[in-house]
């Protein structure tokens, strides 16, 4: 906000706000992590979920609020796919690495995986 308040380079406010919220996101997962162990695992994966998101639920807010509905769909597209690329690309680089063939436990993929029996 001081950055901003000086009439810095947008440049410099963006990445200096971008900075800021790394420590709070982990913070917000900690967070989570504890009140799980209070109110159970399911009602504290939905709340991992929902405050994992809560960048992108902000955006939107003052977006919409703005009138950019585009923005908002592109914020929520992008928040999607980057996740899911970002994470799946990672566990395979780092899964593959030094590894001629990659193995997983069907037990322990089961028991993340949703069950339709």
């Amino acid at each position: 906000m001081a950055l901003d308040w000086y009439g810095a380079n947008p440049v410099a406010v963006f990445a200096a706000a971008a900075l800021a919220i790394i420590p709070l996101a982990g913070l917000m997962g900690r967070s989570t992590e504890h009140l799980s162990t209070y109110v159970g695992t399911t009602v504290g994966g939905l709340l991992s979920a929902s405050l994992g998101n809560a960048p992108e639920l902000i955006i939107s807010g003052f977006a919409l609020k703005e009138g950019l509905v585009d923005v908002v769909k592109a914020s929520i597209t992008g928040s999607i796919l980057g996740n899911t690329l970002f994470s799946l690309g990672l566990s395979m680089i780092i899964g593959g690495w030094g590894r001629e063939r990659q193995r997983f436990n069907p037990t322990v993929a089961g028991m993340s995986g949703d069950s339709c029996s």
